[in-house]
């Protein structure tokens, strides 16, 4: 699973939602024309854009305009067939059918087999690939086995014939239909990942709107249509970014009309385009499907004791730490954020009240406070402006933190590892929309290992487990959400973190493109935009 950077400093995770305000709003009204090239920039280069291996905010959304798979979302969370005819799941939850649509072919032409989705499964299962996807596929019958080199294949996954997927899993598993809806599970052509091997990289084909045709490391990536494509959308002719730009550069060619989108633009950039009367339609504030969270080591004195982490609740000033953030935030009460979509009405809250703070501090027996180490990551700007308040907001009611910034893989280790960081600031950013990735993945127990860690607060509470257990295995999704709220409920009685804001990423465009509006899952689609000339 995934640990979030700020989209400003590094652009490392993918997910999206809700727009809090729409550029080319019209565009729902409007006719899409087709044609022109859509250009794009970006700070860094393209990491990947192999299925297998892309998983970060630039090169997803790219990806999904070369690679296309069974499922898709609608314009929410809703998941929709894509290039599969229909699904079923089992009554037991454990097998899922697809039927394939007749007539989609690969860029190069080759009609796609069941056989080829088999193959892009056991890809990613494949340790030589490599694939960060791995662990969400575990799930399948004979993963495992397959993965530890015990068997040729894996046998959950079957191709009776040439367009039927047959898909067994150990047990039911209700987030598995959302992991078949990730540009990981996208079918790749075997004979041609045969051939190349690693170098497919640069050799891509795939079952999307466009194709690879020039890719120059380090300076320019360019698609072209996919003349096998066979869906409604892929507007544009084609698509071409330019790589290596800083942000005060992409947004003078924006404002220039040398590029169409300047995608994680900096606070101070969007604060002077919101400002402006002339250019405030070209933003969008996007409500990030993220939280940023202040945890605190249950394992360590004297976090391990309830009230202390209560008592650092009640301390943090969240509307205070949402300036801090630039403004472009809201306040976060629980680990799951609402856009996922996500409501809990009965969750307990922390409102600022250093008075509360205090006496509860006093009644775990540290009426002077107490010292601590504050860590974070200092390679991500936010995080360190989020720290910095949270230390004087303890500093008020005597609790002294001292900072312990650290680059990101020095701290990503560390807070990782058992019994090493007191407290510190972090964030998760969604894998799917489901609130078991906030809190199933980051605050079950169960999950605990010595090292690598995604629990930083190392919380074990056996009821919540329970809750979270029985969540995971449930089919419902009434009686899913019930245990979740349950769980959260626990968890924020209990306190192991301070849930502190919930980013808001603000993006720019040029008011030719249209079709612009934030997806929850896909960030922005560029194969729904197009271009008025």
């Amino acid at each position: 699973m995934k640990r979030w950077l700020s989209f400003p400093a590094a652009g490392l995770l993918l997910g999206i939602a809700v727009a809090s305000t729409t550029h080319g709003g019209e565009a729902a009204t409007m006719t899409p024309k087709r044609g022109g090239v859509l250009h794009l920039a970006q700070p860094s280069e393209i990491r990947s854009l192999d299925p297998a291996i892309a998983f970060d905010s630039f090169s997803i959304p790219v990806v999904h305009l070369l690679f296309r798979g069974l499922l898709d979302y609608d314009n929410a969370t809703g998941l929709v067939l894509d290039q599969a005819k229909d699904w079923n799941i089992s009554s037991d939850g454990k097998i899922y059918t697809f039927h394939l649509r007749s007539g989609v072919r690969f860029a190069n032409g080759r009609e796609v087999e069941a056989e080829d989705y088999v193959f892009a499964f056991e890809r990613i299962l494949n340790p030589q690939t490599g694939s960060p996807g791995e662990t969400y596929f575990l799930g399948i019958l004979g993963a495992r086995e397959f993965v530890d080199g015990k068997a040729p294949h894996v046998i959950g996954l079957r191709a009776p014939d040439k367009t039927t997927l047959v898909i067994e899993l150990k047990e039911p598993q209700f987030t598995f239909r959302y992991v078949l809806a990730m540009t990981f599970a996208c079918p790749v052509p075997r004979e041609v990942v045969q051939q190349y091997g690693t170098e497919f990289q640069s050799h891509l084909v795939g079952t999307g709107p466009y194709r690879l045709a020039e890719w120059r490391r380090g300076i320019s990536c360019r698609l072209q249509r996919n003349t096998y494509y066979q869906g409604p959308d892929g507007f544009v002719d084609g698509v071409e970014i330019m790589i290596g730009c800083d942000d005060t550069v992409m947004t003078m060619m924006l404002e220039r009309g040398e590029i169409d989108q300047v995608p994680l633009a900096s606070p101070a950039q969007a604060a002077r385009f919101k400002r402006d009367p002339g250019l405030r339609s070209w933003l969008t504030l996007v409500d990030a499907a993220e939280t940023d969270y202040f945890f605190m080591n249950t394992e360590m004195k004297p976090f391990d004791d309830a009230q202390v982490r209560q008592a650092v609740n009640f301390a943090i000033d969240r509307e205070r730490l949402l300036k801090l953030a630039g403004g472009f935030a809201t306040v976060a009460h629980g680990p799951v954020p609402p856009v996922i979509p996500w409501s809990n009405p009965g969750l307990p809250r922390y409102d600022f009240n250093p008075e509360k703070a205090r006496a509860l501090l006093r009644e775990a027996g540290f009426p002077s406070g107490f010292k601590t180490e504050l860590w974070y990551s200092g390679d991500q700007p936010i995080f360190a402006r989020l720290a910095e308040g949270v230390q004087q907001d303890l500093r008020q009611v005597g609790i002294q933190a001292e900072l312990r910034p650290a680059n990101f893989t020095a701290f990503d280790a560390k807070v990782t590892t058992r019994h090493q960081v007191p407290c510190g600031i972090w964030g998760w950013f969604q894998d799917y929309p489901d609130p078991s990735d906030f809190l199933d993945v980051l605050l079950n127990g169960e999950r605990i290992t010595e090292n690598e860690c995604n629990n930083t607060a190392f919380y074990n509470n056996p009821e919540v487990n329970r809750y979270l257990d029985a969540a995971a295995k449930n089919l419902d999704p009434g009686e899913r959400t019930r245990l979740f709220r349950q769980a959260e409920n626990l968890i924020m009685q209990d306190a192991p973190w301070a849930p502190l804001i919930h980013e808001q990423i603000p993006v720019l465009y040029h008011p030719r493109v249209h079709g612009t509006e934030p997806h929850p899952v896909w960030l922005w689609r560029y194969e729904h935009m197009w271009l008025d000339p």
